[in-house]
C-alpha cells in the first residue's frame, strides 16, 4: 500500500474533528482509513512466553473496574456527549474498539512503523501519542490532552519494544485489546 508518514494520522483526525464537529466517528473512521491505506504486512503474531500469565490475570480482574466509584475528575459531560454522537451509543463503539481499532492501530503502528522505521522505542511511543493528543484535545480541552498524549505514548514504547523483543503483535494486540476492554468499563462505570 502505501507509505503513509507517522504524523498524518494526527492531522487527519484534527482536519476531521475541526470539519464536523458534531460528528467524532468521522474522524475515528478518516484515521482508521489512512491506517488502513499505510499497511504494510506480513504480520506476525510472536511469541508470547510467560506474557500471558498477567495478560490472562489482568483480562480475569477487568470485572473489578465496574466498582469504581464516581470519579470526581472525570468529564462525564464531554464523555457523554461523545458517546450520543457515537451512530448506536456505547455498545457500537465498544464493538468497533475490539473488533476495528485494535487490530488497525497495531498492525500500523506496531506492524508497519515499528518493523520499517528504526527508531528507539521512546520514539514510536511518542508518535502514537501524538494523535491521541490531537483527538484530546479537540474533545476534551487541554486538561485531557496531556494525559491523553503520555498515556498511549508510554503504552506505545511498551507496545513498539514488545513487538521487536516478541518478534510479532500477540501482546501488543491482547494488551491494547485489555486496554480498549478498561477504557469501555470505565466509561460504562462513572456514566451509570
Amino acid at each position: 500500500m502505501l507509505r503513509i508518514p507517522w504524523w498524518l494520522p494526527a492531522l487527519i483526525i484534527g482536519a476531521a474533528r475541526l470539519l464536523w464537529p458534531q460528528h467524532p466517528w468521522i474522524a475515528v473512521l478518516a484515521y482508521h482509513g489512512v491506517c488502513l491505506i499505510g499497511l504494510r504486512g506480513p504480520f506476525k503474531w510472536g511469541r508470547l512466553g510467560r506474557a500471558w500469565i498477567p495478560i490472562a490475570v489482568a483480562f480475569a480482574l477487568l470485572p473489578l473496574i465496574l466498582l469504581m466509584p464516581p470519579l470526581p475528575f472525570f468529564p462525564r459531560t464531554q464523555v457523554a456527549t461523545l458517546i450520543s454522537h457515537w451512530p448506536a451509543g456505547l455498545w457500537a463503539w465498544a464493538i468497533y474498539s475490539f473488533i476495528f481499532n485494535v487490530a488497525i492501530e497495531e498492525g500500523f503502528w506496531r506492524g508497519t512503523l515499528v518493523r520499517e522505521k528504526p527508531w528507539p522505542a521512546w520514539v514510536h511511543g511518542l508518535a502514537f501519542g501524538l494523535h491521541h493528543f490531537v483527538a484530546g484535545l479537540l474533545q476534551f480541552g487541554w486538561a485531557w490532552a496531556v494525559p491523553a498524549f503520555l498515556l498511549p505514548s508510554l503504552i506505545g514504547m511498551f507496545w513498539a519494544q514488545s513487538a521487536r523483543r516478541s518478534g510479532g503483535l500477540g501482546i501488543a494486540l491482547l494488551t491494547h485489546l485489555w486496554a480498549d476492554a478498561a477504557l469501555v468499563l470505565l466509561v460504562l462505570s462513572q456514566l451509570r
